[in-house]
């Protein structure tokens, strides 16, 4: 199954330190100076007072859509301009407003981003824009010139966030609060944006690692959730990745979540992909509740497969056959007749006395499952192989006496030898007539055959 989500999830995400990056950039820009006079410490004038006057409605503009239309009159008129980096840090604020809703100036904010880095290589803003967007931009199969750009700008993030998240750095505006879960989804960001790049070049596990620690510095996300899971799904990590794919599918916010539309389709993905891994949906409404309240599984956390579970199966079945012979000769008596049928029973069970003191077995052991009737019965259905479910029937020519049922009751282990008189293989059950059980006194006599053979 091939899901595909759009990157405007992650943006979402994004918003609460985009807002505080805009407004540490407002603050770190320069204010615009009178025409002709240069800002104290460095050597910049206005070309002319029509480019300061650009600049002062620049700043004045509060829909990025107009921003943008005066920004690039400004690059125009004047594309050698003393202010260039500042324009630059302008364009990338606007664009980086613009970029959630309008997907086609996220390519013109990679190249202000990049073009930005080279005067500045440690602009976080432009970092961050490149880490957020560089993924959108490129899709599932970027150029590699832009994954080394998100890879090294999402790197910087990660390098540089104590820095630009500084406490003394803080907007007055700000709660500490919120201060650090911009911090967070900063970092939440940056670690997505090297997952992407890995996924790009076919690196499933560092890819992983990633997503990991993106969910670790911020849990609140969906689509991060849904990436990770594929890429957990594709390297065949199924518990991990099933946890995943319920993550996305039952995370409904505080933070962005997925579209319904989507979540219900990984609803469905989920079930069926964890009855066909598990072998059943049992335990299924267990992941989901605690995917619920985490994004990443708990400690120890573990589906078994449904062939795990087989060969456990398997296993224990062997032990058995090995330290009871008893139920070896049970199970193999089962497994020829299950396998040829008629031709076997007519030819070495009946008219045999089974077991018989064969391979020095003289009873099979099995669990009374019922009695029919309840009182005076004449049939006792015994489960040898599983002790809930029948698979030996005893019937007796006459009702067995009320001394033989302080032993013979439903949930007593009981020892019997016979005759077989008929089987069904499917489900199987082997009927015997009038068996003898140890230690009880049945009201007709054992029905006796010849002695039992090996088989």
């Amino acid at each position: 199954m091939k899901l595909r989500f759009s990157r405007a999830g992650w943006s979402l995400l994004a918003t609460g330190s985009l807002a505080i990056l805009i407004g540490l950039a407002a603050a770190h820009i320069s204010p615009a100076q009178e025409a002709g006079q240069q800002p104290a410490g460095a050597q910049k004038n206005w070309k002319d007072r029509g480019e300061y006057d650009l600049d002062v409605k620049i700043r004045q503009t509060q829909d990025p859509k107009e921003r943008l239309q005066l920004l690039d009159t400004w690059q125009d008129k004047y594309p050698q301009s003393d202010y260039n980096d500042e324009r630059l840090q302008f364009y990338v604020i606007t664009l980086s407003q613009l970029a959630p809703s309008d997907p086609s100036s996220r390519p013109k904010l990679m190249d202000k981003a990049n073009a930005l880095l080279k005067v500045d290589p440690k602009d976080f803003r432009a970092m961050y824009a490149i880490a957020l967007w560089g993924p959108a931009v490129g899709g599932n199969s970027a150029q590699p010139d832009l994954v080394s750009q998100v890879q090294t700008a999402a790197q910087g993030v990660i390098d540089n966030a104590p820095t630009a998240f500084d406490p003394a750095k803080k907007p007055p505006t700000v709660t500490q609060q919120d201060f650090d879960k911009a911090k967070n989804g900063a970092l939440a960001i940056a670690h997505n944006g090297l997952a992407w790049s890995y996924v790009q070049k076919k690196d499933s596990a560092n890819a992983e690692k990633e997503y990991q620690a993106s969910l670790e510095a911020n849990p609140d996300q969906g689509t991060t959730s849904a990436a990770y899971a594929k890429t957990l799904y594709d390297d065949k990590k199924m518990p991990e990745a099933l946890f995943e794919y319920a993550r996305a599918a039952e995370y409904a916010g505080p933070g962005p979540a997925l579209p319904p539309a989507t979540r219900t389709q990984l609803q469905d993905f989920f079930n069926k992909a964890y009855e066909g891994y598990h072998g059943g949906k049992d335990g299924a409404d267990q992941v989901l509740s605690q995917a619920k309240t985490s994004a990443l599984p708990p400690s120890g956390f573990s589906i078994v497969s449904a062939n795990a579970s087989a060969q456990a199966e398997a296993d224990k079945m062997n032990q058995r056959i090995q330290s009871d012979p008893g139920f070896k000769m049970w199970y193999a008596v089962k497994q020829s007749l299950v396998d040829k049928g008629d031709t076997f029973f007519n030819s070495d069970v009946k008219d045999v006395e089974i077991p018989g003191g064969a391979e020095g077995v003289k009873y099979f052991k099995g669990t009374v499952v019922s009695l029919d009737p309840a009182t005076d019965p004449t049939k006792v259905v015994v489960g040898v192989e599983n002790p809930t479910a029948g698979d030996a029937t005893l019937t007796f020519s006459k009702p067995l006496p009320a001394d033989a049922l302080n032993t013979v009751k439903v949930g007593n282990q009981i020892e019997f030898s016979g005759v077989a008189e008929s089987f069904t293989a499917n489900p199987y059950m082997l009927t015997f007539k009038d068996p003898s059980i140890n230690g009880v006194q049945t009201a007709a006599p054992a029905k006796k055959g010849t002695r039992g053979r090996r088989h």
